[in-house]
């Protein structure tokens, strides 16, 4: 019995041992099923509405971006338009300081008097020494005829005296011999020195056109009636969260900078950017309901106008992934309306996007254009420019001629304007010599020297700069061209507090929502998309049994990056978990930390966006 009992109060205390150990064993089983909290939701039916959804922003259709001109110097704004104004056609835009161009401008026109009057001494000092030595050649013509008459004499006197008359005859022919000699060499030679002032005069004239050129775009009018943006002061030095100050007047700017953009308002459209299931199922023509934010309760009626082909991303925006840009169409009769326009203010303002339509850059005719080219052509050399142009022409417009013809043409006019290759049949060579054996023609020595018309191998700068032509052929450039009498009268448009031209609320840079139902699918099953995993090439989801979860095989009918429909595998009503349960605590955060895809293969659910710019979404 002592025995008994003394193994009995040996084995208890095990026993409670391996009871509190096995009890221990399924607590620690059970805590992590605790600690997981598995968020789980609903399984729904119900009919569902696609829609897209993007932020966007209203912009101006048309705008002309100024920008600050090459002055060959410092480029200080000394007048500028104000932030806001409502500027008209030809009303002055900005204004740079003209001292240091009208200062090189007297001094290029001082050069060219100099060298006119140089010009006209070395003419004259031609013309004198012209006639001295006709009066000199004719001194020696008569000595020589003299000697001769003296020759004949030699019958009759000694033969001494003979010998110093054919003596006196061979001297009097060589100095008559080595004064046309001297004369000639004189007269080229002043013809030389008389040819390099006359090339100095075209160049003084080509630097006092430039100067006045320079002069012209000191002033920057508006193209057409816009609203005056001023842009940033940016800088070479530029970090991330540096605040840019607005141009001012004072500011000195570098060449090429742009300084004001003019922005029609009579046409406007938002432009935003949209996922890539979202650009796979939109249309152009698609009709959109568009929210401006500033009307959020007059809902404006749009259309999706163009997408671009290929997705970008934003470096400046938190959002890393790659969208496409949309441009939406807004009905600018309803949006006038919304933002209390008058009517008589409406059909204004519809009038003035008529005449901006009808009023874009075009060619100017080709008279304009021959008119424009000779009047910076030597004057020795116009009649032939002009008579090649109308050989060439024959009547035809330049707009009329393919780009080869324009290129042919231009290639001919080359060597009549004097503008020629500086490199043997290839840019870079010394021109070749000018018209009648004198010094070599003029070519440009500057940026774009040897630059013929753009759209026949010029280079903006060179050859077709001068002459006022835009790239790829275009004439006319995208500067619009003034008189001198506007850009005279030119004048500030009246700051946005005093003008009563434009007096609705209508700005460029406004934000607006966009929205888009693209398929409406009735009586479906749907599930959020995070709570569908991917498990040995199956697409599951894990259905709620009790204490436990399950995981289940589904079909998909389709799918977002939001949002699933599901064909086959859920009834309504259960409950599936949005994480998986079978997960490591450590790979479920990292899972929730990632965007949660739909499964393979599955047909994408139009307008189903995701990340924080644009969104989609399954509306009931």
């Amino acid at each position: 019995m002592k025995t008994l009992r003394k193994i009995l109060l040996r084995a208890i205390p095990l026993v409670l041992v391996g009871l509190l150990g096995w009890g221990g064993y399924r607590l620690v089983q059970r805590l992590p099923e605790r600690r997981r909290e598995i968020p789980t939701t609903v399984v729904r039916r119900g009919d569902i509405v696609v829609r897209v959804h993007a932020r966007g922003e209203l912009r101006a259709v048309r705008s002309v971006t100024l920008t600050a001109p090459n002055l060959f110097g410092t480029v200080q704004v000394t007048r500028l338009a104000p932030l806001g104004a409502y500027a008209r056609r030809g009303d002055l835009v900005a204004e740079f300081d003209d001292a240091e161009v009208r200062s090189r401008l007297e001094e290029r026109q001082l050069e060219l008097e100099q060298i006119e009057e140089q010009i006209k001494r070395a003419e004259a000092e031609l013309a004198i020494q012209k006639l001295q030595d006709e009066v000199e050649l004719l001194q020696a013509r008569y000595a020589v005829r003299r000697a001769e008459l003296e020759v004949q004499r030699n019958e009759l006197v000694s033969e001494i005296d003979a010998k110093k008359n054919l003596l006196n005859l061979e001297e009097a022919k060589r100095r008559y011999e080595k004064l046309q000699s001297d004369i000639e060499s004189r007269r080229k030679q002043r013809e030389a020195e008389l040819a390099v002032l006359r090339e100095n005069r075209r160049r003084a004239q080509l630097e006092l056109e430039r100067e006045r050129q320079r002069l012209r775009q000191v002033k920057l009018l508006a193209p057409m009636d816009g609203l005056v943006a001023i842009r940033q002061a940016r800088t070479y030095f530029f970090f991330s969260g540096m605040q840019l100050p607005d141009i001012r007047e004072g500011d000195e700017l570098r060449p090429g900078m742009p300084v004001v953009d003019i922005l029609d308002l009579s046409e406007m459209e938002v432009i935003a950017r949209v996922g890539e299931l979202d650009r796979a199922n939109l249309e152009i023509g698609q009709p959109a309901i568009i929210r401006l934010d500033a009307l959020p309760d007059k809902p404006l009626h749009g259309r999706v106008k163009s997408m671009s082909g290929t997705a970008t991303a934003d470096p400046y925006s938190n959002d890393p992934a790659k969208k496409f840009d949309v441009t939406f169409e807004i009905d600018m009769r309803e949006l006038l309306s919304a933002l209390g326009a008058k009517p008589e203010q409406i059909e204004r303002i519809l009038a003035s996007r008529q005449r901006q339509q009808q009023a874009q850059p075009q060619r100017p005719r080709t008279q304009e254009f021959i008119e424009r080219l000779l009047s910076r052509v030597p004057e020795d050399r116009r009649a032939k420019v002009k008579e090649l142009l109308e050989k060439e022409l024959k009547g035809k417009s330049l707009d009329q001629m393919s780009q080869e013809e324009r290129r042919a043409l231009f290639q001919k006019l080359r060597p009549v304007l004097g503008f020629q290759r500086r490199g043997p049949g290839a840019e870079g060579a010394p021109a070749g010599p000018g018209p009648e054996g004198g010094p070599p023609a003029f070519g440009f020595a500057g940026p774009g020297a040897a630059g013929g018309f753009p759209g026949a191998g010029g280079r903006p700068g060179g050859f077709g700069g001068l002459f006022g032509m835009g790239e790829f052929g275009e004439f006319g450039g995208a500067r619009a061209e003034f008189t001198d009498e506007e850009l005279a009268k030119a004048q500030l448009p009246p700051p946005p507090e005093e003008s009563s031209q434009f007096d609705i609320l209508l700005r460029p840079g406004m934000l607006a929502d966009v929205e888009i139902i693209v398929e409406r699918i009735p009586n479906a099953i749907y599930v959020p998309a995070q709570a569908v995993f991917q498990k040995d090439h199956r697409t599951v989801v894990y259905v709620k049994r009790g204490e436990t979860f399950e995981a289940r095989e589904i079909k998909v009918l389709k799918q977002s990056e939001s949002t699933v429909v599901v064909a086959e595998g859920l009834k309504e009503g259960e409950i599936i978990a949005l994480a998986d349960p079978t997960a490591r605590p450590g790979e479920r955060r990292q899972q929730q930390q990632q965007t949660p895809a739909g499964p393979p293969g599955a047909a994408p659910i139009p307008g189903m966006g995701a990340g924080p710019g644009p969104r989609a979404g399954l509306m009931r």
